[in-house]
């Protein structure tokens, strides 16, 4: 694997339960999508495979090497091979630098290129990412958010990683552009075999580039599955939620919604059980009083409900209409 995620926790300073027991893995080449609503932890769990924050419990096995808490020295060298892209690219690259300068800096702090060598380098990232020559002269205010975003996918590939996070790299792009981001990335992956975590709340784009899924509730993990089956078959109740939420891509289509009441319980201050157990039509008195395994319905595809046991996990929509 090339990335192994146990039992990951981490707890922001003032008792906020950010991510609660996490265990995931990612392949070689392989996509895995992750979702969920604001304040699910996704960002947090990009920062923490990362190490750019460090977790609070649990391990993470990257390329077979436990990097949990990895000194400064060695963090500086795991950068190479594990990058993140931020959701942001003005926030994210220096507005004084040129872009050209911006496409060298990776291969100045991790390889032993000289200046001609790096130059040259950069050029050809620009030409991979589809940047025109003429940007490479240029500062990131006289770049479109698109092309932005290319010097970031670029930036992040200089040094051949072996795992790209994307934090939300195309929710703040029009329709367009982000076609043209998505079928970078998937070039990208093919050639290279790169592996990728895929941070979105968009779920018609992790549909379509994930090849696994997790939906995360407060930290949590209450359902797995291949990107098809999760999408088509949803079986804990808060993932079918999450998905009628979503309007289908195509008018025609008849919208099936599913609603539901209560609070959000507090991150301060989590329930014993299992944390939707509030809202959820279908819970038992049993599902407040501990958090519910992982239930196994076919090869990849878990999710953490009691009701799936009995057959009974499955919401009746409330509303339905073409």
């Amino acid at each position: 694997m090339m990335l192994d995620v146990q039992n990951l926790v981490h707890r922001f300073p003032g008792g906020v339960n950010a991510v609660n027991d996490v265990s995931f893995s990612i392949a070689a080449g392989e996509t895995l999508g992750l979702v969920g609503e604001s304040g699910s932890g996704k960002s947090t769990i990009g920062l923490l495979v990362t190490r750019l924050l460090a977790p609070t419990g649990g391990t993470i096995l990257f390329e077979g090497e436990d990097i949990t808490r990895l000194p400064p020295a060695a963090l500086r060298k795991l950068r190479a091979r594990l990058q993140i892209v931020f959701q942001d690219p003005w926030g994210s690259l220096n507005p004084r630098m040129t872009i050209g300068r911006l496409l060298e800096e990776p291969l100045a702090l991790h390889t032993t290129l000289d200046s001609a060598a790096r130059i040259a380098e950069a050029r050809r990232l620009a030409d991979r990412v589809r940047l025109p020559a003429a940007s490479l002269s240029r500062y990131p205010h006289e770049l479109s958010g698109g092309q932005l975003q290319r010097v970031s996918i670029a930036r992040a590939i200089a040094n051949r990683p072996k795992l790209v996070v994307l934090d939300e790299p195309t929710s703040s792009l029009d329709l367009s552009v982000r076609a043209g981001i998505l079928q970078l990335l998937d070039e990208l992956q093919r050639e290279t075999g790169i592996a990728m975590l895929f941070i979105s709340h968009d779920l018609e784009t992790v549909r379509l580039v994930s090849h696994r899924v997790i939906v995360l509730y407060l930290g949590r993990i209450v359902e797995q599955a291949p990107a098809a089956t999760l999408f088509d078959n949803p079986a804990h109740p808060y993932t079918q939620v999450l998905l009628s939420a979503h309007l289908p891509p195509d008018p025609a289509m008849r919208l099936r919604r599913h609603e539901v009441t209560g609070e959000i319980p507090s991150p301060i201050n989590l329930p014993p059980g299992c944390f939707f157990a509030g809202r959820c039509p279908v819970a038992l008195p049993a599902c407040t009083a501990a958090p519910p395994p992982a239930i196994a319905l076919e090869a990849g595809h878990s999710a953490a409900c009691l009701r799936i046991a009995d057959g009974t996990n499955i919401i009746d929509p409330v509303e339905e209409r073409a």
